[in-house]
């Protein structure tokens, strides 16, 4: 059995990441460019309900984005352990490695390598799961939880795969 604990975050801290203001001023933008385009008195109540339809949106994606985050990550021979918390409620899930599929990936950035967040996508049938949202683990423990993952399901890793695991690799040593 191994296990990866990464860095707790409440959910105050995810909730003024930085994502959540994004789409705010996504959405202040088009709310602008809303109002500017219905000054027409008939067209107004449209612009309103345009207007309330992506406040709505922001609302969804936010809590979305922030309700769940996974600190802690055990394998053993059959199984995967996931833990964390939904809001502020401890959730953990346990779930037979047979039925996941992993993928490594990353969130670009504009700074360069150094500014990219990987993070890992777990796949089951009928949900996912996503370690590293808020960078709570390091890029050493992302690539190890990933090399444990192919070990413990007897998986060879492939070359898309490889791909990614070099990056994360090239970032640790240059930008760590």
């Amino acid at each position: 059995m191994i296990t990866f604990e990464g860095k707790y975050k409440n959910l105050k801290a995810r909730i003024f990441s930085e994502e959540p203001f994004a789409f705010l001023f996504v959405s202040i933008f088009y709310s602008f460019i809303l109002s500017y385009f219905f000054k027409d008195e008939n067209l107004k109540y449209y612009a309103y309900f345009l207007e309330l339809a992506l406040i709505i949106l922001f609302v969804i994606l936010t809590i979305n984005t922030f309700k769940s985050i996974i600190n802690k990550v055990t394998f053993n021979e059959s199984n995967i352990k996931l833990e964390g918390e939904i809001f502020n409620k401890e959730w953990e899930k346990v779930i037979p490695l047979k039925e996941i599929k992993i993928e490594a990936k990353g969130n670009p950035s504009r700074s360069g390598l150094c500014g990219v967040t990987f993070y890992i996508k777990l796949k089951s049938k009928d949900n996912s799961y996503i370690i590293n949202s808020f960078q709570t683990f390091s890029d050493k423990q992302i690539l190890e939880i990933f090399n444990e993952f192919k070990k413990y399901k007897g998986e060879k890793i492939i070359i898309d795969e490889k791909l990614y695991l070099m990056r994360i690799q090239e970032k640790i040593e240059k930008c760590q």
